[in-house]
């Protein structure tokens, strides 16, 4: 699955407007860093409900701008934080800790792609 689907990103475009869709990519920037650190204070507390809520949050807000990877795996450990199904979700929580690290890492290449869009 790629880290984000240019497709939706394009829409957006369409929709708001470049300016619009680069800063709600540079939000989520600060945001995706912001969730990283709750998720992983959340999931070192073994506080399930503060993981669920912050994974919760990750879904929708990662899936609404297209960055489809990071919403997949927020959605894992949000399930596996409801069901407390605690072998899913330490795979689930490590997983998605790299991810964010990368969506980090990436996403000012794509705030800049999405100035660029004609």
């Amino acid at each position: 699955m790629p880290r984000v689907d240019r497709a939706v990103l394009d829409s957006l475009i369409e929709i708001i407007g470049q300016e619009s869709v680069r800063a709600f990519l540079a939000e989520f920037q600060d945001l995706a860093a912001q969730q990283r650190f709750a998720i992983q204070a959340a999931h070192e507390a073994g506080d399930l409900e503060a993981l669920y809520r912050e994974a919760h949050n990750l879904v929708s807000t990662a899936g609404n701008l297209g960055i489809k990877r990071t919403s997949t795996l927020a959605d894992q450990v949000q399930r596996a934080a409801r069901t407390h199904d605690t072998n899913a979700l330490d795979k689930a929580v490590e997983s998605l800790l790299v991810e964010l690290d990368a969506v980090v890492d990436d996403l000012p290449g794509l705030v800049k792609a999405a100035s660029q869009v004609a």
